[in-house]
This record gives C-alpha cells, structure tokens and sequence, in this order.
C-alpha cells in the first residue's frame, strides 16, 4: 500500500483467443478462480494489438501480452487471483475502540399479591437509584418502575416493568434485559431489548406487556418466593467510539506472525511439560493431610496412586488406643522457578534453611489440589479451574506472595459473594487485610441482613468477632 493510501494495482498477463464470427474474445488464463470471475465490465484494457483471422476463422496471438488492471479491486483480493506475493510495509497504525459496560440490579418487591388485591386500577411502583460500579458511566442513574397490574395501554392481565434513566451527564447509549428470580434462584420470563437505544435523562423504556400477572402467583410456577417479587435487570452501556494515537511501525508481510504471543504459548507449553514431567526437579513439596483416627488394628494399605507416603502418629482415646492416619501427597518442583515466581520461596532458598538443606517442603495447612494448582500458577501463569477452592487458593496465594494470583483469587471471590459464604468471605477478607473485598461483602450482608445472620456460617465465622460485627452494623446505620 502507497503511504497516501493509494492501491498498487499488479498486472495480470492474459492470453487472448479472438474469434472471428462475433469478434469477442475470451480469456484464456491459467488461474481458473479469475477465470471464472471475471467479466469484461470489470476491467480496462490496455492497447489491444491489432487481430488477423485464418481460414477457421480465429488465431492465437502470441506474439504480444497485454497488461489487465481491475480499478475497483484491492491489492489483496489481486494477489490471490494471480498468486502473486504482495509485499508491502506499513509505516504506522491505529486503532478504534468500543467499550460494552455491563452492571445488574435486583429488585425484590414484598407482598407482591397485595398488589393485585388492591382496588386501585392502577399502581406504580419504583425501585431506588443504582449506577454502575465500573467504567465511564458511574455517574448515570437508574431505576426500574413497575406496574403490577399494567400500565395505561397494556393488555389484560398484563404486568408493565420499565427502565428509567434518571440521571447523567449525557445521553447514553444502552439496552436492558429483565427477567424474573423464582424460588430456585433460576431466571424466567426472560425478555430483552432487541437493540441498543439512545437513552436521555428522564426516558422510560420497556415492555408494556411484560408478563400475565394473573400467572406468577400460581404455587406450581415457584415465581413468588414467600410472596416476594424478585425483579433482575442486566443492563448494557455502549461507550463512544475511541481512537488511539498513530503508532508508527515497519514490517514485512511475511513476518505479521505475533511472534511475542507465539512465544509465550511456547513458554507456558514448555514449562507446563516441566512441571508435568519433573524432568530436573530439584524440591520436593511433600502436602501433609490428616486423616479421621483410624484403629491400629485395621489395615491401613492405600491404593490411591497420588498418595506416596503414609504415616501414623499414635494417641491414646476414651475407646483405647488409635492413631491418626496421615497421608503425604509429594509434588516435584524446580527451586529456580520457584524462587523467581516468589519472594517467599526465594527467601526460603537463599540461606541455610532446613528447606534448602533437605530440598523438601513440608506444608500441613493447605490440600493438595490448591498446591496443585499454585504450581500450574507458578509455572503457567494462569489456572484452568480458580472457583473450584477459591477460598484455599487466595489463602495460598497471600502466604506465598504470589500478587497477580491473589488478585484472581479475589475478583472470583467477588464475583460468588452469596448468602451461604458470606460471613465465611468476611472474614477471610479481614484476616488477609483486603480492603476491597471486604466492603464488598459489607455492602452484600447489609443488603442481605437477616438472610446473612441467620446461617450457620454467621455463627461460625462472625459472631465471634466483635470487631467484624461492629463494622457490619456501622455499615448498616449508613444505609
């Protein structure tokens, strides 16, 4: 490609046939796929030489070749006609952006049969406020409106439910999805915007004729849990186009391979095949895990191939003599790798330490497959399965000192605060000093008050800790 942006047009040497009963000709050229597309319109022909005809009334002309240019055609679709090797440099480049913002509400409407029982024909109600957490439309505003029993202009036995944006700086671009929690936590009566629409302050869009109301108090639907209408919107904001600044650059066609990405996977696949192989190992991580005291009598042979060793330490009961039964699951690891992935393990390996000296790593306070999965960290950069012991894994990664897996650990953490592992989250946040975890599990419990303190887990992990229940009640008095 010219650096004013101009297309350099190859020429395309053709074969003619000219036929002497109706004077046009025909190609006759070795790329069968041009062949088959091309039309006479398509193309300017330059200086056809002048034609003789013998007695069968066509002739070959060999002797000269003409050059073909097709205007409309780009350089790339010409070298794939021709088969010719279209190299060119490019001199810089950039970049246009568009950002998809995504945030949820739930709305959960008490007594919702009183609704309609009321005599009133119609009835409106309105959540409150809520903003996205994230991205360039924090400062907008919204709320959901429902008309139990319909708005003006919907049909019979019709429930309304609107989205209303209430505030921001400009007009947004944006399309909703509603649908309704049932009693099993499954989303139903799923509807949503067809596409985006361009949203000013104060305009109210929907479905007038969302769902049969008449239907959601049937016991067999399980749409009301408790006689509570749990209503959930996922909205989607559509940032303005963005583009970056001109990056000046120079390469050749046949070197647009990403070789830097090339490389990395090479990387990850060749140490994932390390740590696989414990070709070279020079540590041994041994993951020690009790097991229930079993009786010295019983026969204590394990046939669980990921178990390399088995001890027993002996203690005395009400019911006689037992041991606990230990099991050692040993994972193979390089002390290169691991002291330059971790500050912790570089320490560990730095000194006349008895890790260092022994070359075995005892650990007694996490399982195996949160190890496990540290190392496919440690090794790869990345784990497949993070909330399967996500919990275990932050523990792991903050004891370790593996930063970037904290994090992970983390945002999954955020990501399945519920009710159940609430109070648990609390307080791992608190124990491991996460400043915004925690108030995102604050801000979950106060929203979830008497579900939260209700649970086993609340007694477990919370109500002990006086300090974690002020903090839950000071956030409560804000709301």
């Amino acid at each position: 490609m010219d650096p004013l942006g101009y297309v350099r047009l190859e020429p395309l040497y053709l074969d003619f046939y000219v036929y002497n009963d109706d004077k046009k000709f025909k190609e006759n050229m070795k790329n069968e796929e041009f062949t088959n597309n091309a039309t006479n319109s398509d193309y300017i022909v330059d200086d056809l030489p002048e034609i003789t005809y013998d007695q069968q009334g066509m002739i070959r002309n060999n002797s000269i070749r003409r050059t073909m240019y097709n205007p409309t055609k780009s350089s790339s679709q010409l070298s794939l006609a021709t088969n010719i090797c279209n190299d060119y440099s490019l001199d810089s480049v950039c970049c246009t952006k568009r950002t998809l913002h995504t945030f949820s509400h739930m709305w959960i409407v008490e007594n919702f049969s009183t609704y309609l029982e009321d005599p009133e024909p119609i009835i409106c109600l309105s959540s409150s406020s809520f903003s996205p957490v994230s991205g360039l439309s924090v400062s907008t505003q919204w709320r959901l409106v429902c008309y139990p029993k319909g708005n003006y202009g919907a049909s019979s036995n019709y429930m309304s439910i609107f989205l209303e944006y209430i505030k921001g700086e400009k007009d947004i671009k944006a399309k909703a999805e509603y649908s309704l929690v049932n009693r099993k936590c499954e989303l139903t009566e799923i509807r949503k915007d067809a596409q985006f629409s361009v949203y000013k302050s104060g305009n109210t869009r929907g479905f007038i004729n969302y769902v049969k109301y008449d239907t959601l108090t049937l016991l067999e639907n399980d749409t009301l849990d408790d006689d509570k209408l749990k209503i959930y919107v996922r909205i989607t904001i559509m940032d303005d186009a963005i583009t970056e600044e001109t990056k000046y650059q120079e390469f050749d066609e046949c070197e647009t391979i990403n070789f830097t990405t090339k490389g990395l996977e090479g990387l990850v696949r060749d140490f994932s095949q390390l740590l696989n192989t414990s070709n070279l190992s020079d540590v041994k991580i041994n993951v020690i895990v009790k097991s229930f005291p079993v009786n010295l009598d019983i026969d204590n042979n394990n046939n669980d191939p990921s178990y390399t060793n088995t001890t027993s330490s002996d203690y005395s009961g009400l019911n006689g003599h037992h041991s606990v039964k230990s099991h050692i699951v040993q994972y193979n690891a390089h002390k290169l790798i691991l002291s330059a992935r971790s500050a912790v393990f570089a320490a560990m390996f730095s000194g006349k330490t008895l890790e260092n000296n022994t070359n075995t790593i005892e650990i007694n306070d996490l399982k195996p497959e949160t190890i496990k999965s540290m190392l496919e960290y440690i090794y790869t950069g990345k784990v497949n399965d993070i909330k399967s012991s996500t919990v275990e894994l932050y523990r792991c990664a903050d004891k370790y000192q593996l930063d970037d897996l904290r994090l992970q650990a983390e945002m999954a953490l955020m990501s399945s605060i519920s009710i159940d592992n609430g109070a648990e989250i609390l307080l791992l946040s608190d124990q491991h000093h996460s400043k915004d975890l925690k108030q995102k599990v604050i801000q979950f419990i106060v929203n979830n008050l008497k579900a939260v303190t209700t649970t086993d887990g609340w007694h477990k992990y919370v109500s002990c800790v006086p300090e974690l229940v002020t903090e839950v009640i000071q956030a409560t008095t804000q709301e």
